[in-house]
C-alpha cells in the first residue's frame, strides 16, 4: 500500500484515548498530513473489542466525510475497550492507514454493584472512606484490566495504595446536582499489588455542599445537599472475561480526614498530625436507600474534560513589604494553587493568602469580596510535599507566613495552573510586543476561566459560569483552544435548567442563583408575575444559541448541533413567548429585565452597569439575531418547517426594528457606539446604507477621542463592525490606543490578564472600586477574535464548516510591520499572516489537507501568487485547494 500521506490526530470526542466517556454522538476524527494529494476522497473506519480487529463491530464503509459519529444504535456498549483506525485516499490516488486508537465508555452495568454510603460524623467533618482488599499472585498475573468507577456528593481524590489514582482535580465536577452528576472512570491495574491493598478516597465540599454564590454575603451553603456521600464499584476482569466487583457497602470504612476544612471560596486546612489510616476510630453508615436512589438516578459518565495541572510555573520574585510581609510574586495571574515543600523539624503553621494584585507595594485582596482564598498546613515536623486538595484560587501574588522563603528554598515553590484539559489551538504573533502581550491575556483569562465550566472570574466570591460572558468569547475561544467537548457539558447543563424555566436560559450555568433564591424562601421563575428568578436576559440567554452556533462553525459536528438544537429552540420559543404574551406581539423584545451594553462607559449616573444604549434596542437585535441562527441551524439540521418559520421571524423582528430604530438612511434614533455596531453588524442596516452607518459609528469614536465607550455587548463586535464598513484603519487605532480606556491601558499597568472593567486600575495603579472589580475576566478578550478573523484573515465560512472552506482577506495596517496566526483547526493548520516590505504588502496562506480558501484581495492594484501574475479578472472568485501560497500586493 502507497503511503504518500499521514494519519494523525486521532480523536475520540476530540480528546486523545478518552477513558469513561458518553457513548451517545462518539464523534472519532483525524487529521491528514504530508500527502501529496489536496483532498481525501474517501475514509473508512473500523471499531474493534481487539487491537487485532479480530472482532470488529463496526465498519462504516467508504464515505468522503473526516469524522464519523457514533450513536447506541451503533452497538457500542459501555464497559468495554474499543480500538478503532482510519483508512484514507485522496484523489491521486494515494491511501493510508492510520495506527490504532482507543476509547472506552463508563460503567459496564445499568446497576450499581455498590451503594451510595456516607459517614455518621457531623457534616462539617470531611471524611476518608477506605476499603482493605487482598489478592494473591495468580489473580494479578490472569487480570487482564481492572477499571474504578466512582462518584461522590462533594469533591474528591483517590488513592490506591499510597497513589494517587489518575491527574485529574476537583472530581466529580460542577453539575447541576439536583439533575445529574457526572463519574468518573479510571485505569487501575497497574496500582494494584500481591497482598494486602487499600483504597482510600477523600472528600471535600466543593461545589455540592461549600459554601458558594455572592448571594447573602457569599455565606449560602449546602446548595445541593448537606451529607457527603461515595459510591464506588472496583472491577477485577480476567483474561476470560470474568468480573469480581468490590462495591461501596458497610463493609468500608469511614474516617476523619486530616482535611479539616475546604471550600472554593475560602481555600483549606489541613492538619498533617491526623493519620487518616491510624489516628481514628474507624465508624461506618449506609445512606438511606431511599435518598440513595433519587441520586443513582442522575450520574452521567464523562461529557465535559478533565481538570489538570496544565503548567507549572516558578516563583519570578520574592518581595518583602515594608512591613515585613513575604511575597511571592509568579509573574502571572493563574488559576489553581500553590505547592510547597513543609521543612524538617518545624511545627510552626504555615499560612498562605492568595491575591491578583498588590496594593501600595503591599498584600492586598479585598476585591475577593468575602473570599479568604487561603491556605493553612498544619506540619508534623516531616519534610513533606504539600498542596491544597479541594479549591482553587485565581492569583499572581501568594503571602506566605509561618516559614521563611529566600534564595535557598525558594524552588521549593511552584504554582500548578489548572484548567480543563483543551488542547491550545491559535496563535497570533505580531511586530507590536504590547499587543502580543494582550494576545497573551486574552488566552490565560480563557485558561484560568476555563476550569471545567466557563467561569467569569477564578478568585473572588463567585466564579460562577455566567452565560453572557460564555457566549460573548465563545467564537475567539474556539480560536484559542479546542472546545466543543467542554462546552456540551456546559450546554447539556443549560438545557435542564430552560426545560425547568420554560426555555429560559438561567444568567448562570450551573444556576446556583436561582437554587439561591429558593434556599432563601423566595419566589421560584414565575414570567406571568414578571418574577424572572435569575433567568431569561437577552444576551445572556442567546448563549443557547450562539454558543452551538459557533461550535459548528469551527467543528462542523452535525450530530452535536442536533443535540444542542433543543437548547436553541426552547430558548427561541420563550423568546417568541415573551414577544407574543407580554410585548405585544410586536415583533420586539420590550419587556423583562435585560442586562444591557453591561459595564459600558456611555452610561448616565454613577454606577448604571446596564449602559447608555436602550436594552430593548440590544434585546430586540439579540431576538434577530438568535432568530436567524436558529433558522440556519434546522435548514443544516434538515428541518425544513422549523427553518420557515423561525426565517419568519427574523424577518419580522428586522422589520419592527427598522420601523423603530433607523431614522434614515444608515441612522439610528440611539446615537451611541454600541447601536450602530449591532445595527451594523446584524445588518439591520441594508446595503446601501452600510457605508453611511459606518460613517456615523466613526463619527461616535470622535466624540470619545477615537476611544471606544463600548461595554459587553458592544465591545464583542465593535472592531468588527468598522472593518465591515471599510474601517479597518480606526480597528487598529482602538486596538492600538495605550491610554483609558483600551486593552493596552490594562497591558501598561503589568496586566497579564483581561479586566472585567476597562479601569479596574486606575493611571497610578490603584484599584478603583472592590464590590465588583475582577483582573480576570475573559469577556473583552473577545478582540483576539478579530484578529483572526480580520487582521489576520482567517475568516470560518458558513459554506465550509469545520474551517473547511476559509475566507482569506487580511487587513494589514502600517502601524504595524507584521501580523501572522495559526489556526489548529480540525482539519489541519491553517496559516496566515502578512509583512510590509517597502510600499508592497506580502501575505503568506497555508491550506491544510481537504480544505480550501477563497481569495479575497481584489482591492489591490496588483497581485502576484508564488511568482505568477495574476489580472484582475483571474483573482475574481479565486478560490485556492491545500498548499502554501505566497502573494505579493501592491497597493
Amino acid at each position: 500500500m502507497d503511503t504518500v500521506m499521514k494519519i494523525y490526530d486521532m480523536k475520540a470526542n476530540y480528546q486523545v484515548n478518552p477513558l469513561g466517556i458518553d457513548l451517545d454522538r462518539v464523534t472519532l476524527t483525524w487529521k491528514i498530513g504530508e500527502a501529496e494529494g489536496k483532498r481525501q476522497t474517501t475514509a473508512r473506519v473500523w471499531i474493534a473489542e481487539d487491537e487485532n480487529f479480530e472482532k470488529i463491530v463496526s465498519d462504516s464503509g467508504k464515505m468522503d466525510t473526516c469524522e464519523v459519529t457514533y450513536t447506541p444504535k451503533n452497538t457500542l456498549a459501555a464497559g468495554i475497550s474499543y480500538y478503532w483506525k482510519v483508512n484514507v485516499s485522496d484523489e491521486l490516488g494515494n491511501e493510508a492507514e492510520s495506527e490504532i486508537a482507543r476509547f472506552e465508555g463508563g460503567h459496564p452495568q445499568e446497576v450499581w454493584i455498590g451503594s451510595w454510603i456516607c459517614p455518621p460524623f457531623t457534616r462539617e467533618i470531611a471524611p476518608v472512606f477506605q476499603k482493605s482488599f487482598h489478592l494473591e499472585e495468580a489473580t494479578l498475573q490472569n487480570l487482564a484490566k481492572s477499571r474504578l468507577y466512582l462518584c461522590a456528593l462533594g469533591v474528591y481524590e483517590v488513592y490506591l495504595n499510597g497513589k494517587k489514582v489518575g491527574d485529574e482535580f476537583l472530581t466529580p465536577y460542577f453539575t447541576d446536582y439536583r439533575y445529574w452528576i457526572q463519574y468518573q472512570t479510571y485505569d487501575v491495574k497497574d496500582y494494584l499489588q500481591v497482598g494486602e491493598n487499600c483504597l482510600e478516597v477523600y472528600v471535600g465540599n466543593g461545589w455540592y455542599k461549600g459554601v458558594f454564590s455572592f448571594m447573602n454575603s457569599g455565606q449560602l451553603r449546602e446548595f445541593y445537599g448537606d451529607q457527603f456521600c461515595l459510591l464506588a464499584d472496583l472491577y477485577f476482569t480476567d483474561k476470560t472475561g470474568k468480573s469480581r466487583v468490590i462495591g461501596t457497602d458497610t463493609d468500608w470504612l469511614v474516617l476523619k480526614s486530616p482535611i479539616i476544612s475546604s471550600g472554593i471560596y475560602d481555600g483549606e486546612v489541613y492538619n498533617a498530625n491526623i493519620k487518616a489510616n491510624i489516628d481514628c476510630v474507624p465508624e461506618r453508615q449506609i445512606l438511606h436507600a431511599e435518598k440513595a436512589e433519587a441520586v443513582r438516578g442522575s450520574l452521567c459518565p464523562m461529557v465535559g474534560v478533565g481538570v489538570r495541572r496544565k503548567e507549572v510555573l516558578p516563583v519570578k520574585q520574592i518581595i518583602t513589604t515594608d512591613i515585613g510581609e513575604t511575597i511571592l510574586d509568579f509573574g502571572q495571574e493563574i488559576t489553581g494553587w500553590v505547592t510547597f515543600y513543609a521543612q524538617e523539624g518545624s511545627r510552626e503553621t504555615v499560612h498562605l493568602q492568595y491575591s491578583e494584585v498588590m496594593q501600595k507595594n503591599r498584600f492586598y485582596r479585598d476585591n475577593l469580596r468575602t473570599a479568604k482564598a487561603e491556605y493553612t498546613f498544619l506540619p508534623d515536623g516531616k519534610r513533606q510535599f504539600v498542596r491544597p486538595h479541594f479549591t482553587f484560587y485565581g492569583f499572581r501574588y501568594v503571602k506566605v507566613s509561618g516559614m521563611e522563603v529566600n534564595e535557598s528554598n525558594v524552588g521549593d515553590f511552584e504554582a500548578w495552573a489548572l484548567y480543563s484539559d483543551i488542547e491550545e489551538t491559535g496563535w497570533i504573533e505580531t511586530s507590536n510586543e504590547k499587543v502580543n502581550r494582550l494576545i497573551a491575556n486574552t488566552k490565560w483569562s480563557q485558561k484560568d476561566n476555563f476550569l471545567d465550566v466557563p467561569t467569569d472570574c477564578p478568585q473572588r466570591d463567585e466564579r460562577l459560569g455566567w452565560t453572557g460572558d460564555a457566549q460573548i468569547f465563545s467564537s475567539a475561544a474556539s480560536y484559542h483552544m479546542q472546545t466543543p467537548a467542554f462546552f456540551r457539558k456546559y450546554l447539556k447543563d443549560m438545557l435542564f435548567e430552560q426545560r425547568e424555566k420554560g426555555g429560559a436560559v438561567p444568567y448562570v450555568v450551573p444556576d446556583v442563583l436561582t437554587v439561591g433564591r429558593q434556599k432563601n424562601g423566595e419566589a421560584e421563575f414565575d414570567v406571568t408575575e414578571d418574577l424572572w428568578g435569575e433567568a431569561g436576559a437577552s444576551v445572556w440567554g442567546d448563549a443557547a444559541v450562539i454558543i452551538p452556533w459557533n461550535l459548528y462553525l469551527h467543528y462542523g459536528n452535525l450530530a452535536w448541533l442536533s443535540e444542542q438544537y433543543s437548547n436553541m429552540k426552547e430558548w427561541m420559543d420563550f423568546v417568541i413567548c415573551m414577544d407574543e404574551q407580554y410585548c405585544g406581539g410586536k415583533r420586539l423584545w420590550t419587556c423583562g429585565f435585560h442586562f444591557g451594553d453591561w459595564l459600558s462607559l456611555d452610561s448616565e449616573g454613577e454606577d448604571n452597569r446596564e449602559g447608555g444604549t436602550d436594552k430593548h434596542y440590544v434585546a430586540s437585535i439579540s431576538y434577530y439575531h438568535s432568530a436567524q441562527l436558529v433558522a440556519k441551524a434546522a435548514k443544516a439540521l434538515g428541518y425544513e418547517e422549523d427553518a420557515v418559520y423561525y426565517e419568519k421571524i427574523a424577518k419580522e423582528v428586522r422589520a419592527a426594528m427598522r420601523a423603530a430604530y433607523v431614522t434614515g438612511k444608515g441612522r439610528l434614533r440611539i446615537e451611541t457606539q454600541t447601536a450602530y455596531v449591532l445595527g451594523i453588524w446584524f445588518e439591520l442596516f441594508d446595503e446601501d446604507e452600510m457605508q453611511e452607518a459606518g460613517k456615523q459609528l466613526c463619527l461616535l469614536l470622535e466624540k470619545y477621542q477615537m476611544h471606544l465607550a463600548t461595554g459587553f455587548v458592544g465591545t464583542a463586535y465593535l472592531s468588527l463592525a468598522l472593518s465591515k464598513t471599510g474601517h479597518a484603519s480606526e480597528a487598529y487605532t482602538l486596538l492600538l490606543n495605550e491610554d483609558y480606556p483600551s486593552w493596552l491601558y490594562e497591558v501598561n499597568l503589568g496586566a497579564t490578564t483581561i479586566w472585567e472593567r476597562w479601569n479596574s486600575l486606575l493611571p497610578d495603579g490603584s484599584i478603583s472600586s472592590t464590590g465588583m472589580n475582577s483582573l480576570n475576566h475573559y469577556a473583552y478578550g473577545v478582540i483576539a477574535e478579530w484578529m483572526y478573523r480580520r487582521m489576520c484573515g482567517l475568516e470560518l465560512l458558513e459554506a465550509g464548516v469545520g474551517a473547511r472552506r476559509m475566507h482569506f482577506a487580511p487587513q494589514p495596517d502600517k502601524r504595524m510591520a507584521f501580523a501572522k496566526a495559526t489556526y489548529r483547526s480540525i482539519q489541519g493548520d491553517w496559516k496566515a499572516g502578512w509583512s510590509w516590505e517597502g510600499e508592497n504588502l506580502h501575505c503568506h496562506l497555508e491550506v491544510p489537507f481537504n480544505c480550501e480558501a477563497e481569495i479575497g484581495l481584489e482591492a489591490y492594484s496588483s497581485m502576484s501568487l508564488n511568482g505568477n501574475m495574476f489580472s484582475n479578472e483571474e483573482r475574481q472568485g479565486l478560490v485556492l485547494p491545500a498548499g502554501i501560497y505566497d502573494f505579493v500586493l501592491s497597493e
